[in-house]
Protein backbone atom coordinates (compact mmCIF):
# COMPACT_ATOMS: atom_id res chain seq x y z
CA UNK A 1 0.00 0.00 0.00
CA UNK A 2 1.12 3.56 -0.75
CA UNK A 3 0.58 4.59 2.87
CA UNK A 4 2.57 1.78 4.56
CA UNK A 5 5.77 3.77 5.21
CA UNK A 6 4.22 6.95 6.54
CA UNK A 7 1.61 4.96 8.49
CA UNK A 8 4.36 3.08 10.36
CA UNK A 9 6.19 6.31 11.12
CA UNK A 10 3.08 8.17 12.31
CA UNK A 11 2.02 5.29 14.54
CA UNK A 12 5.40 5.30 16.30
CA UNK A 13 5.11 9.06 16.86
CA UNK A 14 1.52 8.71 18.06
CA UNK A 15 2.30 5.97 20.60
CA UNK A 16 5.76 7.21 21.57
CA UNK A 17 6.97 3.61 21.57
CA UNK A 18 8.16 1.14 18.92
CA UNK A 19 6.79 -1.83 20.88
CA UNK A 20 3.34 -0.25 21.33
CA UNK A 21 3.24 0.76 17.68
CA UNK A 22 4.23 -2.77 16.60
CA UNK A 23 1.43 -4.27 18.71
CA UNK A 24 -1.19 -1.92 17.28
CA UNK A 25 0.02 -2.53 13.73
CA UNK A 26 0.16 -6.33 14.26
CA UNK A 27 3.78 -6.63 13.16
CA UNK A 28 6.90 -7.70 15.04
CA UNK A 29 9.03 -5.13 16.80
CA UNK A 30 12.22 -6.11 14.86
CA UNK A 31 10.33 -5.73 11.57
CA UNK A 32 9.13 -2.25 12.54
CA UNK A 33 12.61 -1.22 13.72
CA UNK A 34 14.01 -2.38 10.38
CA UNK A 35 11.49 -0.27 8.47
CA UNK A 36 12.40 2.79 10.52
CA UNK A 37 16.10 2.23 9.83
CA UNK A 38 15.36 2.05 6.09
CA UNK A 39 13.48 5.33 6.38
CA UNK A 40 16.39 7.00 8.17
CA UNK A 41 18.74 5.70 5.48
CA UNK A 42 16.43 7.06 2.78
CA UNK A 43 16.49 10.56 4.34
CA UNK A 44 20.11 10.27 5.50
CA UNK A 45 19.08 11.53 8.94
CA UNK A 46 18.39 10.23 12.42
CA UNK A 47 14.66 10.62 13.04
CA UNK A 48 14.26 9.31 16.61
CA UNK A 49 16.05 9.37 19.94
CA UNK A 50 15.39 6.96 22.80
CA UNK A 51 15.00 8.17 26.38
CA UNK A 52 13.31 7.15 29.63
CA UNK A 53 10.15 8.77 28.27
CA UNK A 54 10.22 6.55 25.18
CA UNK A 55 10.75 7.53 21.56
CA UNK A 56 11.18 11.23 20.75
CA UNK A 57 11.55 12.97 17.42
CA UNK A 58 14.80 14.64 16.44
CA UNK A 59 14.83 18.00 14.65
CA UNK A 60 14.91 16.15 11.34
CA UNK A 61 12.22 13.77 12.56
CA UNK A 62 9.89 16.69 13.25
CA UNK A 63 10.30 17.83 9.64
CA UNK A 64 9.43 14.35 8.36
CA UNK A 65 6.44 14.25 10.73
CA UNK A 66 5.16 17.59 9.39
CA UNK A 67 5.26 16.45 5.77
CA UNK A 68 3.98 12.93 6.43
CA UNK A 69 0.99 14.47 8.23
CA UNK A 70 0.35 16.67 5.20
CA UNK A 71 0.66 13.62 2.95
CA UNK A 72 -1.87 11.73 5.07
CA UNK A 73 -4.36 14.56 4.67
CA UNK A 74 -3.75 14.75 0.91
CA UNK A 75 -4.19 11.00 0.55
CA UNK A 76 -7.56 11.12 2.33
CA UNK A 77 -8.64 14.01 0.13
CA UNK A 78 -7.57 12.07 -2.96
CA UNK A 79 -9.59 9.02 -1.89
CA UNK A 80 -12.62 11.26 -1.29
CA UNK A 81 -12.30 12.90 -4.71
CA UNK A 82 -12.03 9.50 -6.39
CA UNK A 83 -15.27 8.42 -4.71
CA UNK A 84 -16.94 11.68 -5.73
CA UNK A 85 -15.84 11.12 -9.33
CA UNK A 86 -17.28 7.60 -9.30
CA UNK A 87 -20.62 8.95 -8.06
CA UNK A 88 -20.59 12.02 -10.33
CA UNK A 89 -20.50 14.32 -7.31
CA UNK A 90 -19.12 17.84 -7.71
CA UNK A 91 -17.24 18.77 -4.54
CA UNK A 92 -16.52 22.36 -3.62
CA UNK A 93 -14.20 23.27 -0.76
CA UNK A 94 -14.79 26.70 0.77
CA UNK A 95 -12.46 28.44 3.22
CA UNK A 96 -13.56 31.65 4.92
CA UNK A 97 -12.63 33.87 7.84
CA UNK A 98 -14.45 32.64 10.94
CA UNK A 99 -17.25 35.21 11.21
CA UNK A 100 -18.24 34.81 7.54
CA UNK A 101 -17.92 31.04 7.72
CA UNK A 102 -20.07 30.62 10.83
CA UNK A 103 -22.74 33.28 10.30
CA UNK A 104 -23.13 34.16 6.61
CA UNK A 105 -22.13 31.15 4.53
CA UNK A 106 -24.38 28.41 6.00
CA UNK A 107 -27.36 30.14 4.36
CA UNK A 108 -25.44 30.32 1.08
CA UNK A 109 -24.62 26.61 1.25
CA UNK A 110 -28.30 25.82 1.88
CA UNK A 111 -29.40 27.67 -1.28
CA UNK A 112 -26.52 26.18 -3.26
CA UNK A 113 -27.56 22.63 -2.30
CA UNK A 114 -31.16 23.36 -3.31
CA UNK A 115 -30.02 24.49 -6.75
CA UNK A 116 -27.29 21.84 -7.13
CA UNK A 117 -28.41 18.80 -5.08
CA UNK A 118 -25.50 16.72 -6.40
CA UNK A 119 -22.90 19.15 -5.02
CA UNK A 120 -20.92 18.21 -1.92
CA UNK A 121 -19.80 21.27 0.10
CA UNK A 122 -16.92 21.38 2.58
CA UNK A 123 -16.93 24.60 4.62
CA UNK A 124 -13.84 25.48 6.67
CA UNK A 125 -13.18 28.34 9.09
CA UNK A 126 -9.77 30.02 8.91
CA UNK A 127 -8.11 32.62 11.12
CA UNK A 128 -6.79 34.96 8.45
CA UNK A 129 -7.15 36.00 4.83
CA UNK A 130 -3.48 35.10 4.23
CA UNK A 131 -4.09 31.45 5.16
CA UNK A 132 -7.02 31.29 2.73
CA UNK A 133 -4.96 32.67 -0.15
CA UNK A 134 -2.24 30.10 0.58
CA UNK A 135 -4.82 27.29 0.56
CA UNK A 136 -6.09 28.42 -2.83
CA UNK A 137 -2.57 28.52 -4.25
CA UNK A 138 -1.89 25.02 -2.92
CA UNK A 139 -5.28 23.83 -4.24
CA UNK A 140 -6.44 22.90 -0.74
CA UNK A 141 -9.68 24.81 -1.30
CA UNK A 142 -11.63 25.97 -4.36
CA UNK A 143 -13.03 29.30 -3.22
CA UNK A 144 -12.21 31.72 -0.42
CA UNK A 145 -13.89 34.57 1.43
CA UNK A 146 -11.59 37.21 2.89
CA UNK A 147 -12.09 40.51 4.69
CA UNK A 148 -10.05 42.73 2.42
CA UNK A 149 -9.73 43.81 -1.19
CA UNK A 150 -7.81 41.48 -3.48
CA UNK A 151 -5.46 42.28 -6.37
CA UNK A 152 -5.97 39.82 -9.23
CA UNK A 153 -3.01 37.91 -10.66
CA UNK A 154 -2.41 35.09 -13.16
CA UNK A 155 -3.35 32.38 -10.64
CA UNK A 156 -6.07 33.91 -8.47
CA UNK A 157 -8.99 36.22 -9.21
CA UNK A 158 -11.29 37.93 -6.77
CA UNK A 159 -13.87 40.62 -6.38
CA UNK A 160 -15.66 42.45 -3.60
CA UNK A 161 -19.09 40.91 -3.07
CA UNK A 162 -20.54 42.92 -0.20
CA UNK A 163 -19.77 45.22 2.71
CA UNK A 164 -20.44 44.49 6.36
CA UNK A 165 -20.60 46.86 9.30
CA UNK A 166 -18.47 46.27 12.36
CA UNK A 167 -20.51 47.59 15.29
CA UNK A 168 -19.88 48.26 18.96
CA UNK A 169 -22.15 45.91 20.91
CA UNK A 170 -23.31 46.17 24.54
CA UNK A 171 -25.83 44.48 26.81
CA UNK A 172 -29.40 45.69 26.42
CA UNK A 173 -30.34 44.04 29.70
CA UNK A 174 -27.95 45.43 32.31
CA UNK A 175 -28.70 49.12 31.61
CA UNK A 176 -25.07 50.05 32.31
CA UNK A 177 -24.13 51.11 28.80
CA UNK A 178 -24.94 54.25 26.76
CA UNK A 179 -26.76 54.33 23.42
CA UNK A 180 -24.01 56.47 21.89
CA UNK A 181 -20.42 57.23 22.74
CA UNK A 182 -17.39 59.27 21.72
CA UNK A 183 -14.14 57.50 20.88
CA UNK A 184 -12.30 59.06 23.82
CA UNK A 185 -14.96 57.67 26.17
CA UNK A 186 -14.22 54.07 25.14
CA UNK A 187 -11.29 53.96 27.55
CA UNK A 188 -13.76 54.17 30.49
CA UNK A 189 -15.34 50.82 29.64
CA UNK A 190 -14.22 47.21 29.75
CA UNK A 191 -13.79 45.85 26.24
CA UNK A 192 -13.85 42.27 24.99
CA UNK A 193 -12.11 41.00 21.88
CA UNK A 194 -11.28 37.86 19.98
CA UNK A 195 -7.89 36.41 20.86
CA UNK A 196 -5.12 35.83 18.31
CA UNK A 197 -4.63 37.43 14.90
CA UNK A 198 -8.28 38.23 14.39
CA UNK A 199 -9.58 39.95 11.25
CA UNK A 200 -12.12 42.11 13.13
CA UNK A 201 -9.40 43.53 15.41
CA UNK A 202 -7.30 44.39 12.33
CA UNK A 203 -10.21 46.29 10.76
CA UNK A 204 -11.11 48.22 13.93
CA UNK A 205 -7.45 49.16 14.47
CA UNK A 206 -7.48 50.93 11.07
CA UNK A 207 -10.40 53.13 12.16
CA UNK A 208 -9.58 53.79 15.83
CA UNK A 209 -6.15 55.07 16.83
CA UNK A 210 -4.40 53.29 19.72
CA UNK A 211 -7.15 50.65 19.83
CA UNK A 212 -4.63 48.08 21.09
CA UNK A 213 -4.00 50.22 24.18
CA UNK A 214 -7.61 50.26 25.37
CA UNK A 215 -8.75 48.28 28.42
CA UNK A 216 -9.48 44.69 27.35
CA UNK A 217 -10.94 42.63 30.18
CA UNK A 218 -11.31 39.46 28.13
CA UNK A 219 -9.54 37.91 25.14
CA UNK A 220 -11.80 35.07 24.04
CA UNK A 221 -11.55 32.41 21.34
CA UNK A 222 -15.07 32.52 19.91
CA UNK A 223 -17.80 34.99 18.95
CA UNK A 224 -20.33 33.02 20.99
CA UNK A 225 -18.20 33.41 24.13
CA UNK A 226 -17.90 37.14 23.48
CA UNK A 227 -21.66 37.50 23.02
CA UNK A 228 -22.29 35.63 26.27
CA UNK A 229 -20.06 38.08 28.16
CA UNK A 230 -21.72 41.06 26.48
CA UNK A 231 -25.24 39.89 27.39
CA UNK A 232 -24.16 39.46 31.02
CA UNK A 233 -22.84 43.03 31.08
CA UNK A 234 -19.13 42.18 31.39
CA UNK A 235 -18.12 44.68 28.72
CA UNK A 236 -18.56 45.86 25.13
CA UNK A 237 -17.10 44.40 21.94
CA UNK A 238 -16.74 45.17 18.25
CA UNK A 239 -18.45 42.49 16.17
CA UNK A 240 -19.70 42.10 12.59
CA UNK A 241 -23.40 42.92 12.32
CA UNK A 242 -24.21 39.46 10.92
CA UNK A 243 -23.05 37.78 14.14
CA UNK A 244 -25.56 39.57 16.41
CA UNK A 245 -28.81 39.51 14.40
CA UNK A 246 -30.46 36.93 16.67
CA UNK A 247 -29.45 38.72 19.88
CA UNK A 248 -30.70 42.04 18.50
CA UNK A 249 -34.04 40.46 17.61
CA UNK A 250 -34.40 39.10 21.14
CA UNK A 251 -33.29 42.48 22.56
CA UNK A 252 -30.43 40.93 24.50
CA UNK A 253 -27.87 43.33 23.03
CA UNK A 254 -27.84 46.76 21.45
CA UNK A 255 -25.62 48.66 19.05
CA UNK A 256 -23.78 51.60 20.61
CA UNK A 257 -23.30 54.38 18.06
CA UNK A 258 -19.80 55.85 17.89
CA UNK A 259 -19.76 59.55 17.08
CA UNK A 260 -18.39 60.35 13.60
CA UNK A 261 -17.24 56.77 12.91
CA UNK A 262 -18.67 54.01 10.73
CA UNK A 263 -16.53 50.88 10.52
CA UNK A 264 -16.95 48.89 7.32
CA UNK A 265 -15.18 45.71 6.25
CA UNK A 266 -15.11 44.59 2.62
CA UNK A 267 -15.81 40.91 1.94
CA UNK A 268 -14.10 39.58 -1.18
CA UNK A 269 -14.62 36.24 -2.89
CA UNK A 270 -11.48 34.74 -4.45
CA UNK A 271 -10.92 31.71 -6.67
CA UNK A 272 -8.35 30.10 -8.95
CA UNK A 273 -8.47 31.18 -12.58
CA UNK A 274 -8.04 27.55 -13.72
CA UNK A 275 -11.46 26.24 -12.63
CA UNK A 276 -13.34 24.34 -15.35
CA UNK A 277 -16.44 22.20 -15.90
CA UNK A 278 -19.03 21.59 -13.20
CA UNK A 279 -16.99 23.28 -10.47
CA UNK A 280 -16.72 26.45 -12.56
CA UNK A 281 -20.51 26.51 -13.04
CA UNK A 282 -21.15 26.11 -9.31
CA UNK A 283 -18.74 28.93 -8.45
CA UNK A 284 -20.32 31.17 -11.10
CA UNK A 285 -23.73 30.55 -9.52
CA UNK A 286 -22.37 31.59 -6.12
CA UNK A 287 -20.83 34.76 -7.56
CA UNK A 288 -24.12 35.69 -9.19
CA UNK A 289 -26.47 35.14 -6.26
CA UNK A 290 -24.44 35.30 -3.04
CA UNK A 291 -25.10 39.00 -2.39
CA UNK A 292 -28.87 38.47 -2.67
CA UNK A 293 -28.73 35.43 -0.38
CA UNK A 294 -26.62 37.04 2.35
CA UNK A 295 -28.16 40.50 2.28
Amino acid sequence: MINDVYNLFLKVVETGSISKAANELFISQPALSQQLKKLEKEFNAKLFTRSNKGIELTKEGKIVYKYFTMFEECLEEMKGEIEDAKNNVVKIRISAVSTICNYSLPCVVYHLKKHYPNVSVELNSRESSFVIEEELLRERCDIGFITENFNNNETLAGKKIFEEKIVLVASNISGSFPDSIKIKELSKYDLIRMSGENEVVKIVTKFINNFENFKFTYNLESVDAIKSCIINGYGMAFLPYSTIKKELYHKEVKIVDIEKISIIQNISMIKRTSHTGGLKRVISYMEKYIKKIIC
